[in-house]
C-alpha cells in the first residue's frame, strides 16, 4: 500500500472522531466503573475475582471476553473478537503485563540457562525489557483500530534514583520496563484516578463524602498525566482536574466525548465562517 497524504482537520471532525484513552490510579478509585460508562464497548477483562474483576459493574450488561494467556491478549489487541463494537476496553493492562507478558518473557530460554530466580517464575533485568517490547507491541495494534480505545491500568510510584538520572518521584501506570513511560506517550489522554475526603457541610464533620475525580495534566507533583485535545494552539477545553461522578453523568466516557466533539464542531463552524 503507497503513502497516503491526509490532512490533519480530518480528525477533529466530530463524526469520526476518537478517544484514545489510558486511566490508571489505585485500585478502588473507579477505572472499572469509568469504562462501564462507554457505550457499544466490548471489554478484554484481566484482574482477579468473579468475572474478571468486572462483578462491580454486571448490571450494566457489558460484553466481555476473558483473557486467560498472552495469545489471548495479541488476539484481543489485534481485534480477534468486536470488531462491530464501537469502542474496546482494556481491563486491566497491569495484570495483563504481570501475569501473562511476564510467562511469556520467562518462556524464552536462555544460552547460558536460567538462574534459579527465572526458574521460580521471577523476572531478571533483561526480562523486564522483553515485557516491555511485548507489552509496546501489541499496546500499538489496539490503538490503531479505527475506534475509541480506553485501556486501564494499576499505579506506581518511582522514587528518586541517582543512578538513572531521575530526580523526582514520578506516579505513573504500572507498567513493566520501558512502559512505565512509554505507554503515556501513546495516548492522546492520560487519566490519573484520584479520592479526597471532603464536607457537603463544613460545619457538620458527619457529612464527609468521598469525591471521585481524575487529573487530566502534571500538575507539577511528579503525576503522569497528558492531554492532547484543545484547539486555537493547542489550549485544551478540559480543566486540570474532572470530578467523576457517574450517577450525574459528569466525567463520564459520554461526558468526555460530547466536550470534545462540541468544541471540534465550534471550531470548525468557525473555520468554515473564516473561509466564507
Amino acid at each position: 500500500m503507497g503513502l497516503v497524504v491526509r490532512n490533519t482537520k480530518d480528525l477533529v471532525k466530530p463524526e469520526d472522531f476518537k478517544l484514545k484513552i489510558l486511566i490508571y490510579g489505585l485500585n478502588g478509585t473507579g477505572k472499572t466503573t469509568f469504562l462501564s460508562t462507554v457505550p457499544h464497548v466490548g471489554i478484554g477483562a484481566s484482574e482477579t475475582g468473579h468475572g474478571k474483576g468486572l462483578i462491580g459493574v454486571a448490571t450494566k450488561g457489558l460484553d466481555y471476553v476473558e483473557l486467560n494467556s498472552y495469545e489471548d491478549f495479541e488476539q484481543f489487541c489485534a481485534l480477534a473478537v468486536f470488531k462491530e463494537k464501537e469502542a474496546i476496553g482494556l481491563d486491566s493492562l497491569s495484570d495483563v503485563v504481570k501475569t501473562y507478558v511476564r510467562a511469556k518473557a520467562l518462556s524464552f530460554p536462555r544460552q547460558k540457562g536460567d538462574s534459579l530466580k527465572r526458574q521460580a517464575g521471577c523476572p531478571e533485568i533483561d526480562d523486564y525489557g522483553v515485557m516491555g517490547e511485548l507489552t509496546r507491541k501489541n499496546l500499538r495494534k489496539l490503538i490503531d483500530q479505527p475506534k475509541h480505545v480506553i485501556v486501564t491500568a494499576a499505579l506506581r510510584i518511582d522514587k528518586p534514583d541517582p543512578e538513572t538520572g531521575q530526580g523526582e518521584m514520578l506516579i505513573g501506570p504500572d507498567l513493566a520496563g520501558q512502559m512505565f513511560l512509554g505507554s503515556t506517550a501513546m495516548f492522546d489522554l492520560v487519566l490519573c484516578t484520584r479520592t479526597r475526603s471532603l464536607l457537603k457541610d463544613k460545619n457538620d464533620p458527619k457529612s464527609r463524602y468521598v469525591q471521585y475525580y481524575y487529573v487530566t495534566a502534571n500538575p507539577g507533583t511528579g503525576i503522569i498525566a497528558k492531554n492532547r485535545l484543545g484547539v486555537e494552539g493547542g489550549k485544551s477545553f478540559l480543566p486540570t482536574e474532572i470530578i467523576f461522578d457517574p450517577v450525574n453523568g459528569e466525567g463520564t466516557f459520554p461526558w468526555l466525548l460530547n466536550k470534545a466533539q462540541e468544541a471540534y464542531k465550534d471550531y470548525v463552524a468557525k473555520q468554515g465562517a473564516k473561509v466564507a
